[in-house]
């Protein structure tokens, strides 16, 4: 079953093809593509197998003729998503693209029984009180609709990029994240692993979920632990907190020879970074040969409350 697992990632307006030209550039497989934008040549440097324009007939839309228009594309949604198991939402959340047809596809996806993961960016404060606004307000209606909500707040950027650095540069760390995460739940669903994770597990962890975040170790030799819990808790640029959670997925990518010490060690130091000692906590193993000359050890976290 695992191998006929249908993931899909929508990249929606110019963040979201952003990253889903990030993701391809990147080598992730066994995904879908699509990209939607308002914006014809926003839509023209996808990179995706599917990338659809919808025409609103002006330069600059707003947030409701955004929606208008995506309303008029359900059933072109509906056959487009048929069948899927997971669906990933990627966009920005301030301006009209995002907020207008995030929604309608997260619709059109709950009748399908779809299970959605959200992830939204949140505006710098530099960008105006109107798109913080439309932001806030979109996130509400997400949070309704979507079965799990990744917030980014772009402002944490500031906390962890060196002020000199291209913003490109700083984008792309947070792509490299969300990649992370989605890759990780990828190869959950269609890779067999020494201590196997499924469908259900993740459902658990994301069902209904708030405050989600991705956090991303790797080490190697003997400080690999220490190495990984450090990272652990330096990448924090998601709006939730890896200590408040009350569900936690850990996703562990290794060489054949990793010792059950290691991944022991790192399982038990993460529960103690988590203030609930009643956390639900799951974990599982990937054994992938590609690690076993480097003899790393690759920690991904997926928590929520």
């Amino acid at each position: 079953m695992k191998d006929k697992m249908s993931v899909k990632v929508i990249g929606i307006g110019g963040m979201g093809i952003n990253f889903v030209n990030f993701m391809i550039a990147s080598g992730v497989r066994k995904v879908e593509y699509i990209t939607i934008d308002t914006d014809s040549k926003n839509s023209e440097r996808s990179q995706a197998e599917k990338k659809i324009f919808l025409d609103t007939g002006v330069k600059k839309c707003s947030r409701e003729q955004a929606e208008r228009v995506a309303l008029q594309c359900e059933s072109q949604f509906r056959e487009l998503f048929k069948g899927t198991d997971i669906l990933f939402l990627v966009a920005g959340i301030g301006g009209a693209t995002g907020s207008g047809i995030m929604p309608v596809i997260l619709d059109v996806s709950k009748r399908l029984k779809i299970f959605t993961i959200s992830i939204v960016a949140r505006p710098f404060y530099l960008e105006g009180f109107e798109n913080l606004k439309i932001a806030n307000t979109g996130i509400k209606k997400i949070e309704k609709i979507t079965d799990s909500l990744i917030v980014i707040p772009n402002e944490k950027l500031y906390n962890h990029i060196d002020k000199k650095e291209p913003l490109e540069m700083a984008y792309n760390k947070v792509n490299e994240i969300i990649k992370e995460g989605i890759e990780s739940i990828v190869n959950i669903l269609t890779e067999v692993g020494f201590m196997n994770i499924d469908l259900l597990d993740i459902k658990v962890v994301l069902y209904n979920s708030k405050d989600t975040i991705i956090r991303v170790g790797e080490g190697k030799g003997d400080n690999a632990v220490d190495e990984i819990i450090e990272q652990l808790k330096e990448n924090n640029l998601f709006e939730g907190k890896l200590e408040n959670a009350k569900k936690v997925l850990i996703n562990f990518t290794a060489g054949h020879d990793v010792s059950l010490a290691n991944i022991g060690q790192i399982t038990e130091k993460i529960s103690d970074i988590v203030k609930d000692k009643n956390v639900n906590l799951i974990w599982g193993v990937i054994m992938n040969q590609d690690y076993d000359k480097t003899q790393k050890i690759k920690t991904v976290v997926i928590s929520s409350v």
